[in-house]
């Protein structure tokens, strides 16, 4: 994720239906500098485009599990397209606009479980911002009847092994390459 300051970091002026404002707040990183979270928007569709653009191919690989990230726009207005309810994506942008790392979650209606999956910007990694963003997620999971997150990251991923491990997520156990990990939401 890189500079996008061009794109407006303000509460959206027309939000879309179900945005959550209230998820919307500057949180204190515990090297003094603070961040910006916020529910995404379909306006950040470029701003989500940018950052894909211009990630490392190994964020990337570990992001998506491919070579590859999305770039249609059909995929990416999925991506920005949220119900704000099973599917929930937060922001996370330095105090200028600048993205530097998004969270999101996915679960269908009936089910208990939703996927997360984080991404970091590579300067901004090793400072706690997706371990907020990712707890982030979990008061409106639970709100919207989610008991567990599942996480999936490929096995040579330390920096997603720790990361899930230190959030108190278990049963990790390896399927057709990937690992899996489940938290019991609190």
């Amino acid at each position: 994720m890189k500079p996008d300051a061009h794109l407006s970091p303000e509460t959206p002026v027309d939000p879309p239906a179900g945005y959550r404002e209230d998820l919307d707040r500057v949180v204190p990183l515990s090297d003094g500098t603070a961040i910006r979270i916020r529910p995404i928007v379909p306006d950040d569709i470029e701003r989500l485009r940018n950052a894909f653009a211009a990630s490392d191919a190994e964020t990337i690989r570990r992001r998506f599990l491919t070579g590859a990230p999305p770039t249609g726009d059909k995929r990416l207005r999925y991506l920005v397209e949220i119900d704000y309810s099973t599917r929930l994506a937060l922001l996370g942008l330095d105090l200028d606009g600048n993205s530097v790392g998004i969270a999101r979650y996915e679960g269908s209606r009936g089910s208990r479980t939703a996927e997360v999956a984080i991404a970091v910007d590579l300067a901004w990694r090793r400072r706690r911002i997706a371990t907020v963003l990712l707890e982030a997620l979990e008061g409106p999971a639970l709100e919207s009847g989610f008991l567990r997150f599942e996480a999936i990251y490929a096995p040579d991923n330390r920096g997603a092994a720790d990361l899930f491990e230190g959030l108190g997520y278990t049963g990790r156990h390896l399927d057709e390459g990937l690992v899996y990990v489940v938290k019991a939401l609190p």
